[in-house]
């Protein structure tokens, strides 16, 4: 079992830590390039105020921002886009699909505010169907970091990798940590965060702090179970799949993203091709746009809140 902290108990930001990464990366990676659409002046003014002239804000034009960094590529430059994963994924899909992965280019996208967490905003901001799309594309890599400094292991990660890749990174701000030590991470490869045989609980994202900690609240009712970091939804940890599957037998997805086609979706379908029997419950955003509200007043009304998966780990078992 891997040591956690307890849900809020660590409260981090991914923003200025990853500020605080790219500045450094860019001094050592002179091909390193940041394209972003208006948003790095909020999320990275330490690297923006830096001087580096690999930097280009596009102005809000999500689709020139992917166009650009895909050229960048091409010149043999390593592109990170940063943007609103809403805008990102939808407005710039046919960008991606087109000028990026059916290219191969090597472009990165990290797209911040994903699932409801931008919560007042509303649903015109929400990026909710991100995960579906993107996981759509051949050649894409889609990873959905399980907390603030996971996602530093995923900005390094996606530079090894020659080609596209998509880092889905919440909010971005005031997110609880997960893991007190460190760890192996690997793309394509989920992380057994602890074990149990009751049932087991497979969560990406900001998801797997919430998922952990009703793993903590079930342990007290004399329930075991087995909480499982997905990281990476594509390519998706089959391995880790099926042997969850076939050993426990019962599994709860949980994630900030519609129920339909999303990771859940992913993971029910590789259960349901291997033929083993297994109860399963997907929690996450339903068939309907959601109201204004906290990322916790919209997760508790939606049904995939702490309470909510202790409810759905009873219910299989």
């Amino acid at each position: 079992m891997i040591k956690t902290y307890d849900l809020g108990e660590n409260i981090r930001s991914a923003r200025p830590i990853m500020d605080e990464v790219i500045l450094e990366y860019s001094k050592k990676n002179e091909k390193f390039c940041l394209v972003s659409p208006d948003m790095t002046r909020a999320a990275f003014p330490k690297f923006m105020n830096s001087g580096c002239d690999r930097h280009f804000n596009v102005g809000i034009a999500e689709t020139a921002a992917i166009d650009i960094a895909s050229g960048l590529a091409l010149e043999g430059y390593l592109p990170y886009v940063y943007g609103m994963s809403a805008f990102l994924s939808m407005r710039s899909f046919e960008a991606i699909r087109t000028n990026v992965c059916y290219q191969n280019h090597n472009v990165k996208i990290i797209a911040c505010n994903t699932g409801v967490s931008l919560g007042v905003l509303g649903s015109t901001h929400y990026a909710m169907e991100d995960m579906s799309l993107i996981s759509s594309i051949p050649n894409m890599t889609l990873i959905c970091p399980g907390d603030p400094d996971q996602t530093v292991k995923a900005f390094y990660a996606a530079a090894e990798i020659d080609g596209p890749v998509y880092i889905r990174m919440a909010n971005g701000k005031n997110e609880s940590a997960v893991y007190k030590e460190d760890y192996k991470f690997e793309v394509g490869k989920g992380i057994t965060i602890r074990e149990g045989e009751d049932c087991a609980i497979i969560a990406c994202g900001v998801m797997v702090a919430y998922a952990n900690q009703a793993a903590k609240e079930l342990e007290k009712q004399g329930i075991n179970v087995t909480v499982i970091d997905m990281h990476t939804i594509k390519p998706i940890d089959k391995d880790l799949i099926l042997k969850t599957a076939k050993n426990i037998g019962k599994i709860v997805t949980v994630e900030d993203h519609y129920v339909a086609c999303g990771m859940g979706s992913i993971v029910a379908n590789v259960v349901a091709e291997s033929g083993i029997e297994c109860k399963f419950k997907k929690l996450g955003i339903p068939d309907m746009y959601p109201g204004f509200g906290s990322f916790n007043d919209l997760r508790n009304a939606m049904g995939y809140d702490t309470e909510h998966i202790v409810a759905a780990v009873k219910e299989l078992i």
